[in-house]
């Protein structure tokens, strides 16, 4: 019987003889998950959307963090196959991540597992016969922008409120009182005085 092997991007389990090896990953694929670089090497399309993209941000695993903290708003449990991680980050894992379960351990001392540990997941359970890594979000650790800027509006202490001036009735002083009367009198007098036309009336 001919040699099988299963193609790393799609999962289909085919002859060795009908797979072809990438030329930069070094793993085999199916003829629908390759393409042929200008000088006729394979390249898978992980490695081909990687050469022609342009230079990212962050590390290579930054696009795995984003998408963790975008599902943090809906879930606290995410199961994804390695094939979907790959597709997430637009690379392929590295061929230990298919064979040992200690590369998703969460310790944090490489740059794949600060990608869930920064961002408040940790790896809860790892099936390597099924491929499948399921991702746990811890309780208490809010990492998303908006329940950083929620939580950080309910811990601020509030400022106290400005104590209230009372307006006190101020006293008028004599002098103030007796130009306010002499006002009032001059005011009487000019209303009651006869008016004065100026001119002369003609009979």
């Amino acid at each position: 019987m001919p040699l099988k092997e299963e193609c790393s991007l799609c999962g289909k389990v085919l002859p060795l003889y009908l797979l072809k090896r990438c030329f930069r990953c070094k793993r085999f694929y199916c003829s629908t998950c390759i393409e042929y670089a200008e000088d006729g090497n394979v390249l898978c399309l992980n490695c081909a959307r990687r050469k022609v993209l342009p230079r990212r941000f962050g590390t290579k695993y930054s696009p795995l963090s984003r998408y963790l903290a975008r599902r943090a708003r809906f879930t606290d449990l995410v199961t994804l196959s390695f094939h979907q991680i790959e597709s997430i980050i637009g690379d392929s894992l590295p061929v230990v991540a298919f064979q040992s379960a200690g590369w998703w351990e969460n310790k944090p001392t490489s740059a794949h597992r600060q990608a869930w540990l920064d961002v408040g997941w940790h790896v809860e359970s790892v099936d390597m016969e099924k491929r499948i890594v399921a991702f746990r979000r811890e309780k208490g650790i809010l990492r998303t922008k908006k329940e950083v800027k929620s939580r950080q509006k309910q811990t601020s202490p509030k400022k106290p409120l400005p104590k209230a001036r009372l307006r006190t009735s101020r006293k008028l002083s004599k002098t103030k009182m007796a130009k306010m009367v002499a006002r009032l009198k001059n005011i009487e007098r000019q209303r009651k005085a006869p008016r004065i036309y100026p001119g002369k009336l003609k009979h």
